[in-house]
Order: structure tokens, then sequence, then C-alpha cells
């Protein structure tokens, strides 16, 4: 080799590891995972001050959480890119459970689908999220029944 190629080979050298020590130190192509519950419930802080999780069903990998407040109130943590992101667990979110396994669909579409496997707690979670679409179905029944009532002509009660 020529003294030309080696100094090209060495200036290579240091630009790879210059770069590869660059990526380091930005985070990226870091894998974050959910720690513990403590992690999850600072995470679900984070996304809404004053949100003060007290129950967390973090995934078995540690890729999301599920984290619940005194108010019953949900949020869903998980892993986004190398970092985090977390939405509100509402009536919109479709909750789906196979055995273990409890698969959130969010409207969000760039927030996507996530799939946590919560061992046997997959169904109390599962439990939760149809109690919370009953509760946001419910006042709408109400208003419903109010309407139609309001509608009805005086004195039209039922003959019997």
């Amino acid at each position: 080799m020529t003294a030309g190629a080696l100094i090209q080979l060495a200036a290579s050298l240091v630009a790879v590891l210059f770069v590869a020590w660059l990526v380091k130190a930005m985070g990226l192509g870091a894998d974050p995972r959910i720690a513990d519950a403590a992690h999850a419930i600072r995470l679900a802080e984070e996304a809404e001050t004053g949100f003060g999780g007290v129950d967390v069903a973090r995934d078995r990998a540690g890729y999301a959480a599920i984290v619940r407040n005194a108010e019953g109130r949900m949020m869903l943590v998980r892993a986004h890119g190398n970092h985090f992101a977390a939405r509100a667990v509402d009536a919109s979110v479709i909750g789906r459970l196979d055995k273990n396994f409890l698969t959130l669909d969010t409207p969000d579409r760039t927030f996507g689908a996530v799939t946590l496997q919560l061992g046997k707690d997959a169904g109390v979670w599962a439990a939760r999220m149809r109690a919370l679409s009953d509760r946001a179905a419910a006042p709408h029944a109400a208003e419903r029944i109010a309407a139609a009532a309001a509608r009805a002509p005086e004195g039209a009660a039922s003959h019997g």
C-alpha cells in the first residue's frame, strides 16, 4: 500500500469511529424500555401534568404500559422511536383481548395500535376498557331518553 492509501484508510477509520460516537451521544438506535411501574407513572405525568397514576399494567417486554389514575382515567404509554409517546385512553380507543394479550387501537394513526403482553392481568384491564366505553355510552343513552320524552306529546302516557 502506498502512503496515500494508508492515509485515506486511516481517515476513513477515524470518520467511521466519529460517526459511531456521534450516534451513541445523540441516543440514536437506542432501545427504550419502560423499566417498572414508577417509570411508567413518570412518563404519564410528563405527558399530562397532574395525571397522578396509581396503577400500572406494563407489557412484559417493557415497550408499553397502561397507567390508571385515582379517577379511573387511563393513559397508554409506548416506546416511539428512541423516546416515549403517550395518549389518553378513552371510548375512542378499541381494545381487543386475546388470552394474555391486550391490543389497544387508537384513532391516532401516528400512534397506531399497541399490543401489550399482560399475562393474567390482560382480562382485568380489558374489563376496565369495557367499563370506560360503558361510562362514555351511558350519558348518550340518557340524553336520547330525555329527548324522546321531550318530543312525546303531553298525555301520551301508556294506557293500560
